[in-house]
């Protein structure tokens, strides 16, 4: 009822301003002027006293409202809630924690007794309650082409089911031949589920799903902006990217659906990106993620039993502990978690550095606490490298992230502009090359406080570390080092267009 009631006085603000444009009669307008202006005063409030945010985002969200009363308010309504505040049925919260409960009490059956946990790995499990194993098989697939053709190959061997989770999923070539990959296998009698963000793939219409649907695929779209809720919603997106397949194998990292991912886009001559092909038993912890989110969207009592039944068990989590030697953990988190578990356990790798600290991020737009952390590390001598892309794909984003060159400059960090006919879309983080994080989050709040992500920590230095720092440092040669010349001499116009971006980096 509470939901109903706040997006029904939304259209009822909307149609009233609507009307008083159509009909341009002057008392009206003011008067729903001053409607704003009052429920600006009333916002800015409840930002003050009944707001669990950090400082900065509540003081930018009350400045927006304030100066600009009418389009402020609605900009709240629609992308500045307090997640927190969001209100979940009775079902979703029972289903999801008797799944969460059943996989964590489970764990212990992954875990060699004799293994040595890093003490790293140790601080991360008490914040996000996620264990790291031992005995993983990890692949770094060094963009597209790479991360495709080995999807290609393990959707074709699927003997029992692939779960398949992306925030964008073009209705393009790349994106027909994987729904269609989909298709053959389910009538191979393969069982499928296919989850997709309703913000990120909104391009997906009915004809492009009916199919898959025919097929017997079970397809479901998390928050769908044609909810009669996409004003609570419509901020809080799920930017995970998940492929598993019979519990054994899965993918995930920074790679979508879409031909833009293989390079076939007009913007740019090169998508530069970064995915995990992972075997063994870090693979349920994926699988859980995955699950958690089905079982949220579905919304429907006994959904979660499926899984958490020995059957379920038996068919859907199935480590191995002979596939490698890799030491890997995985951790995911979101908005409506008690803490920031994606942000503070990046935060615990970065403070673990002894000699190097190495970010690929497409989007450098870090809290004032994270941003504290990478400066106090440059500043105690460690050496920091920061690669981000020297020609962006978002206005405001790409604005904001060169707004903070300078202040990392002023720290001794490293910035590195990528090849400006290119863009990179890397989210990993290599410390010492001894341990490394990569998955789905950008080094950016909205990553930190807005969206469900998914990181998985490697240590041990083992070869997929290794990897992973030799194509950073290959990049790093692709680019151009940024100077505290090249900022000085940076014209008046792109200053102040970086300053106007950088403070809307709180409520990106």
């Amino acid at each position: 009822m509470v939901k109903f009631i706040q997006t029904l006085l939304m259209a009822l603000l909307v149609a009233a301003v609507a009307y008083g444009l159509y009909k341009l009669d002057a008392t009206y307008l003011f008067y729903i002027g001053l409607l704003f202006q009052i429920f600006s005063i009333l916002v800015a409030i409840k930002l003050v006293f009944n707001d669990s945010r950090e400082t900065p985002n509540k003081i930018a969200w009350i400045v927006v409202v304030l100066v600009l009363p009418a389009l402020g308010t609605i900009m709240y309504l629609f992308f500045g809630r307090d997640p927190r505040s969001r209100i979940f049925t009775n079902i979703q919260i029972r289903e999801t924690e008797r799944l969460l409960g059943s996989l964590l009490s489970d764990q212990e059956r992954f875990i060699d007794p004799s293994e040595e946990t890093d003490s790293l790995a140790k601080r991360i499990e008490n914040l996000s309650r996620m264990k790291s194993f031992s005995g993983n098989k990890v692949a770094i697939l060094t963009n597209g082409e790479a991360k495709f053709t080995s999807l290609f190959e393990e959707l074709e061997k699927a003997t029992d089911h692939i779960h398949m989770q992306y925030y964008i999923f073009n209705p393009d070539d790349l994106g027909l031949k994987v729904r269609d990959k989909l298709i053959e296998k389910a009538k191979q009698g393969i069982s499928v589920r296919f989850l997709y963000d309703g913000w990120g793939s909104s391009d997906l219409k009915h004809g492009f799903l009916q199919p898959m649907k025919r097929a017997g695929i079970e397809v479901l779209a998390y928050d769908p902006i044609r909810s009669p809720w996409i004003v609570r919603t419509a901020n809080l997106r799920n930017h995970r990217k998940i492929v598993i397949i019979d519990g054994k194998v899965a993918f995930t990292g920074g790679l979508n659906v879409g031909n833009e991912y293989i390079s076939k886009t007009d913007d740019f001559k090169n998508w530069r990106d970064t995915h995990l092909r992972i075997e063994g038993p870090s693979v349920a912890e994926l699988q859980a993620s995955f699950l958690v989110d089905w079982v949220f969207v579905q919304d429907r009592e006994g959904s979660s039993k499926p899984f958490t039944s020995k059957e379920g068990k038996e068919r859907y989590f199935m480590p191995d502990y002979h596939e490698g030697n890799e030491h890997a953990q995985v951790i995911w988190g979101g908005p409506y978690d008690s803490e920031k578990v994606i942000r503070d356990a990046i935060s615990n790798l970065i403070d673990s550095a002894k000699h190097s600290i190495y970010i690929s991020t497409p989007y450098f737009v870090p809290d004032e606490e994270t941003l504290a952390v990478v400066r106090r590390a440059a500043l105690s001598g460690i050496e920091v490298k920061v690669l981000i892309p020297g020609k962006g794909d978002s206005f405001l984003s790409f604005n904001a992230t060169n707004s903070y060159r300078k202040t990392l400059l002023k720290a001794g960090v490293r910035v590195f502009n990528y090849d400006n006919e290119s863009f990179i879309h890397n989210k990993i983080i290599i410390v010492d090359n001894e341990k490394a994080a990569i998955g789905t989050a950008n080094f950016d709040i909205r990553s930190f406080q807005l969206n469900q992500e998914l990181m998985v920590f490697l240590y041990d230095g083992t070869a997929s570390v290794h990897k992973l720092q030799q194509d950073f440092l290959n990049d790093c040669e692709q680019s151009e080092e940024y100077t505290m010349a090249m900022e000085n001499n940076k014209s008046i116009y792109t200053h102040i267009k970086e300053s106007i971006c950088r403070m809307f980096s709180p409520i990106l």
